[in-house]
């Protein structure tokens, strides 16, 4: 963990969503996981080959369709990691937790629909070890206090602005992978898949 006293990023996390994010400012799911193994990744989501897509955000927001189908968009973000939005999927979905003996980081917020922001979870071997949200004071309790040093100089709004808390998170997760989004990751094509309805049986699910 060697990126723990980067800078700020130069643009607001927050303000590049919503401008390049086609409506995923209005609720997204996204993992960091710690590979740069795509294919792996996308083998153990049991995606549709046959419907690889490489594609921009633009494209991506045509192409979804919304739930209940469940897809991935994915491609990678820095030396070592992977990053994926994901649709129609919880945390706790098998996809998510078959997905090996490597940290993933999970970010899922649902705007004003749903419970707004969820913790930055740390999901390893498919079990949870806990957040990586920023203490809400100076040396205050952390879930995982290994991870403090990334939270230096980041702090949640104390009025619960879910635009603030999103942008600290994203933050938290660039000083972890060693990259902020900008502009070139937000416009960078990535891969989209389909996965099909039957490829996780109702017990699975």
């Amino acid at each position: 963990m060697t990126n723990a006293h980067q800078p700020f990023p130069p643009e607001n996390q927050w303000d590049l969503l919503a401008e390049h994010g086609r409506g995923l400012d209005r609720g997204y799911h996204a993992l960091w996981v710690e590979t740069d193994d795509q294919e792996d990744l996308a083998a153990r989501f049991r995606v549709d080959l046959d419907s690889r897509l490489e594609c921009d955000v633009e494209t991506l927001a045509r192409t979804y369709k919304g739930r209940p189908a469940k897809a991935i968009w994915i491609g990678s973000h820095a030396p070592g990691w992977t990053h994926l939005f994901v649709f129609g999927m919880t945390k706790s979905y098998p996809a998510i937790t078959n997905l090996g003996k490597r940290r993933v980081f999970d970010m899922q917020y649902t705007g004003d629909v749903g419970e707004g922001l969820s913790p930055l979870y740390l999901i390893y071997d498919g079990e949870v070890l806990g957040d990586a949200n920023p203490p809400y004071e100076e040396g205050g309790y952390m879930s995982l206090p290994d991870y403090r040093p990334f939270t230096e100089g980041l702090a949640f709004d104390p009025e619960g602005d879910d635009e603030h808390d999103v942008h600290v998170l994203w933050c938290v997760i660039g000083r972890i992978t060693g990259r902020f989004a900008d502009q070139e990751w937000w416009t960078a094509s990535r891969t989209f898949y389909s996965i099909p309805a039957e490829a996780w049986t109702a017990e699975q699910r």
